[in-house]
């Protein structure tokens, strides 16, 4: 069975779910339209500039498994065994406004290929990671080059600086200059100042809420709890035509109705970043420790993490989707 990972960009990202009685069958079918036509509509909110930079990760990795935090929020983590070569994803939504951003590489240990684990780093580990910033419509090679970090070896050798050793992590800054400013997690609730047996609980429900909703597959109520988060992505990625908005909903619509199985939550820890503002549910399990998410689907041929991340507004005690 594949194991696919569906990040924020592709839907799913987001949880927690509030699903209000209706009256009648019109009114559910009003509010649905009405719903509809709000996430039909997020382009209108989105600003357009002379210049519309997108920035990127460019990454490979070998002999080693690797998590990367923007703004010491999660990007994405890969622990199993296997290699990457150039691999791209867009950061712009990580990026709240311009000036200093924050980047964090975590290596791990490698799988090894009778599926145990090295305790410690290999002579062979390495990744190299590179921060790019171009416009939209520029072809891939067309880029400026604002950050990169590669592992270090021992002097006089193409051994890894860290061979033998069980941990490695690297902290570094890039600048950004982006047309738009996001609220994102910069005024939320430090979610580590609250009691964390409680919080654990508020956590656990709000997933299990949004499971329901992608069980019953609530189209509606799935944009209502969407709605916020996706406008803030809108904003980042320029998403700023009819086309744009209709593309992005008939997708996330289309996967929300697709069969699939919505599996039960087991074996997770709780996870907070952002400086204790962002909060995620992680898989502790073997299987899948290099997931984000603790909520999984399946179909016949495959095994999906649905990745997305939680916090609380300024002024609200509410668990909401973010990203």
């Amino acid at each position: 069975m594949r194991k696919l990972i569906i990040s924020s960009l592709v839907l799913l990202s987001s949880l927690g779910a509030c699903q209000q009685k209706q009256s009648s069958g019109t009114t559910i079918k009003s509010q649905d339209k009405n719903m509809d036509q709000k996430m039909l509509d997020i382009y209108k909110q989105v600003k357009t500039y002379d210049y519309n930079p997108w920035y990127e990760v460019e990454f490979s990795q070998d002999a080693c498994g690797y998590e990367i935090l923007i703004n010491d929020v999660p990007l994405h983590r890969y622990l199993l065994f296997g290699s990457a070569n150039e691999q791209r994803i867009q950061v712009n939504d990580h990026i709240l406004t311009s000036g200093k951003q924050e980047i964090t590489i975590r290596l791990f240990p490698p799988q090894l290929s009778d599926d145990s684990w090295s305790p410690t780093f290999v002579d062979a580990t390495k990744f190299t990671i590179k921060v790019l910033h171009r416009k939209p419509e520029a072809s891939l090679e067309d880029y400026k080059q604002v950050f990169e970090f590669s592992t270090p070896n021992k002097p006089g050798t193409e051994n890894f600086l860290a061979s033998g050793q069980k941990v490695f992590e690297f902290k570094g800054s890039f600048d950004a200059e982006v047309p738009y400013q996001l609220e994102g997690w910069r005024n939320s609730k430090d979610l580590s100042k609250e009691n964390q047996d409680e919080l654990l609980k508020e956590a656990v429900a709000a997933y299990n809420n949004f499971r329901n909703v992608l069980i019953k597959k609530d189209v509606n109520a799935y944009a209502a709890l969407m709605y916020d988060k996706e406008l803030e992505l809108a904003k980042a990625f320029y998403w700023d035509t009819p086309e744009d908005s209709k593309e992005r909903w008939d997708e996330m619509s289309g996967t929300v109705r697709e069969k699939r199985e919505i599996l039960p939550l087991k074996d997770f820890k709780m996870v907070l970043y952002a400086g204790g503002k962002v909060l995620a549910l992680q898989p502790t399990s073997e299987m899948y420790k290099d997931y984000l998410s603790a909520i999984h689907a399946q179909t016949e041929e495959d095994d999906i993490q649905v990745s997305f991340l939680l916090h609380k507004k300024a002024g609200s005690n509410e668990l909401t989707p973010i990203r």
